[in-house]
């Protein structure tokens, strides 16, 4: 489920966040640290869909099926949660994310199209190694998008070499990729804040190196301070590009007069390692994702003697699916009468394996309630329709597959005959 995996990738994100403003972000190997940002930010897209066993030879903990559980009243009905409001706590979430992924993605591609529009104006020079100048009469703060540079008259009148060289940095680092890259990561995960910290951390070390270019090239450093300062004031007016008046100025100039960190405090990456371990770890927990909520189950499976997969590519679906799976059970399972005169409740689980050709076999109560209660969950169980068996490489394989039935009574307890 994407709401899920989102969720996953965004604790990750947080983590890294927080371990990359502890330890790294007030070094000065800018190489480094970039290529740190980039590869903890692709760390936390990939480790979710990375799982682990975690078997046991004596006791496997099985990732299985889980229906949303079923609620049984003593009228007889059986009402599947999700079914009771098509607005559920993950249905309103799942939707505001899709609003704002969807606003997000509008005002990323609406940043690049204004970007495209301005760099048909102005007037154009060719610079070596293919870059294109584009000189524009408006006053604005330069910037560099791939093999562009824009810049204002003024500016290219007053100060070209410490700004062009600037924004050549840029570009022959590559720059633009990772804003662009960035840019996608925060239409995915706008709801979180350290996507965007962790973007506006990238951008300050693209700033880094470029100035550390600028000076290379023997620039004086108290001019160059002197004009990033007098730049100052100017506007960042797209995002998506490389900005030479960025916001934080004072980090820069700072940056640029501190003593050159050791290498060995590179060493402190290393940090990363626990955080992609628990993370791991947690995400390789037998957890299961419904429309509805997240249920974790863990039981001992049974000796069989064919092989049954946990999980696989396609899992095993009920005729007509979830829906239909849901109005089957309501239909026919009934509240025992005994049960419900002497107020016994509870929540039976029963766990079974889907065959290869799609029957239920080897059905058990994983979690038992009351005698009355395990007998009705088994036989209405036991009297449903094959199902479509699960896939893997190909091949259709037996799954174990898990339901839980809630037995409940509703309003006041009743009362029993007097003896």
């Amino acid at each position: 489920m994407l709401l899920i995996y989102q969720i996953k990738v965004g604790l990750c994100l947080i983590a890294f966040y927080l371990l990359w403003k502890l330890l790294l972000s007030r070094e000065t190997f800018h190489r480094f640290n970039r290529v740190a940002l980039l590869t903890v930010m692709v760390l936390a897209l990939v480790l979710p869909w990375i799982r682990l066993s975690l078997d046991a030879p004596a006791s496997v903990a099985s990732r299985m099926v889980v229906l949303d559980e079923v609620l049984v009243g003593p009228a007889g009905a059986a009402q599947p949660r999700e079914m009771a409001s098509p607005w559920t706590v993950m249905g309103v979430m799942t939707a505001v994310y899709f609003i704002g992924m969807a606003l997000a993605l509008v005002w990323f591609l609406h940043s690049q199209w204004n970007l495209h529009r301005l760099l048909k104006t102005g007037r154009k020079e060719q610079l070596p190694d293919g870059i294109t100048l584009h000189v524009l009469p408006a006053e604005l703060s330069p910037f560099s998008y791939f093999r562009h540079i824009v810049i204002s008259e003024q500016d290219y009148r007053d100060n070209p070499q410490e700004i062009l060289t600037h924004e050549q940095a840029h570009i022959a680092l590559r720059h633009s990729w990772d804003v662009l890259f960035m840019g996608l990561v925060t239409v995915f995960q706008w709801w979180n804040p350290a996507a965007w910290l962790l973007g506006r951390e990238l951008r300050q070390v693209h700033e880094y190196e470029a100035d550390e270019a600028v000076l290379n090239q023997g620039v004086d450093v108290k001019q160059y301070q002197l004009l990033l300062i007098r730049k100052s004031v100017g506007n960042q007016l797209f995002s998506m590009a490389n900005n030479f008046n960025y916001q934080s100025l004072k980090k820069r100039i700072r940056m640029m007069t501190m003593n050159k960190s050791s290498r060995w405090k590179t060493l402190r990456a290393l940090a990363v390692v626990p955080v992609i371990a628990l993370a791991l770890l947690a995400f390789a927990n037998p957890t299961t994702e419904t429309a509805d909520e997240l249920v974790v189950v863990a039981y001992n499976q049974p000796e069989v003697s064919q092989e049954v997969y946990e999980s696989v590519e396609q899992m095993p679906e009920f005729p007509g699916g979830m829906e239909a799976m849901m109005k089957f059970l309501q239909m026919n399972i009934q509240y025992p009468a005994n049960a419900a005169k002497n107020n016994v409740e509870g929540r039976v689980v029963l766990q079974f394996v889907i065959e290869k050709d799609g029957q239920i076999g080897d059905i058990k109560i994983a979690r038992s309630v009351d005698p009355e209660l395990d007998a009705e969950a088994l036989r209405v169980v036991k009297s449903m329709p094959n199902f479509i068996p699960g896939r893997h490489n190909g091949k259709a394989v037996a799954v174990w597959y898990n339901i839980p039935i809630s037995f409940k009574l509703q309003g006041e307890p009743q009362k029993q005959d007097p003896e």
